[in-house]
């Protein structure tokens, strides 16, 4: 593997509750006269297969508990948007500075369960949560785009995180489809014959970042980019969830 092409795909629509990802993409590639390739990866910007699923809730219709009423005394957000993130979440990992981080109930450390208000309507008092299956998602609308395109093509749902002791936020991949997001190098040997011991390599979340420099994260409205010339040779295929670690195996939070 020399290269690899990135190419945002255009003539998106806004996405709307309901709307068939898979069909608007295919009539994207057909009338841009877009060239996909057996193998293609399709990077898919979380927010708009949240929204096509609906995920919008009404903060005005949320009911605080007790622990949200608590956190809003020392956070600067309320109530019903802190319930909305413990609802969201199996645990609270901190709330200083400020800043909520939680362990989401999908697997991984993020900020306020990646809820968000940006880049949707807020004539309402409304926020978007994650996909609540990204896995499955990525399998439907995989399965789906390859019948239309009659090749078949791999999918990566992306979102944006921040990462301890470093600034700036990256993307990194919440599903997937046909992709293995895990390469696990251990046993084979590098550049000088020696044998790798702990090596794994998180190529869903390499694949994420490097779409996520076109799609933006402003009003740049390129929520699709196809990758290509990605090669992986191994047998195994290992979702999205697999990046997922175990507190067991945590070296930063022990």
């Amino acid at each position: 593997m020399n290269s690899l092409t990135l190419q945002s795909l255009d003539n998106l629509p806004d996405i709307n509750p309901g709307d068939n990802l898979a069909e608007i993409i295919f009539k994207s590639i057909t009338e841009t006269n877009t060239k996909v390739l057996e193998g293609t990866i399709f990077v898919i910007a979380q927010k708009i297969v949240s929204k096509s699923e609906n995920r919008y809730i009404n903060l005005d219709t949320v009911t605080p508990s007790n622990q949200a009423i608590e956190l809003s005394k020392k956070l600067d957000k309320s109530a019903n948007f802190i319930e909305l993130v413990l609802r969201e979440s199996n645990s609270v990992i901190s709330s200083n500075n400020n800043v909520l981080i939680v362990e989401h109930k999908l697997g991984f450390i993020n900020i306020n369960a990646g809820i968000d208000r940006s880049n949707i309507d807020q004539s309402t008092n409304q926020v978007l949560l994650l996909p609540e299956d990204p896995n499955q998602s990525a399998e439907d609308i995989g399965n789906e785009l390859s019948i239309l395109l009659g090749i078949q093509v791999h999918i990566i749902i992306s979102d944006s995180m921040t990462r301890a002791y470093r600034y700036g936020i990256t993307g990194f991949a919440i599903g997937s489809s046909g992709i293995n997001c895990l390469l696990d190098k251990k046993g084979s040997s590098d550049m000088y014959g020696n044998t790798l011991v702990t090596t794994e390599i998180a190529a869903g979340d390499e694949l994420a970042a490097a779409a996520s420099i076109l799609m933006g994260q402003g009003d740049q409205r390129k929520p699709i980019v196809l990758i290509n010339g990605y090669k992986d040779n191994t047998k195994v295929t290992t979702n999205a969830k697999a990046l997922g670690i175990l507190k067991k195996d945590d070296l930063y939070g022990n």
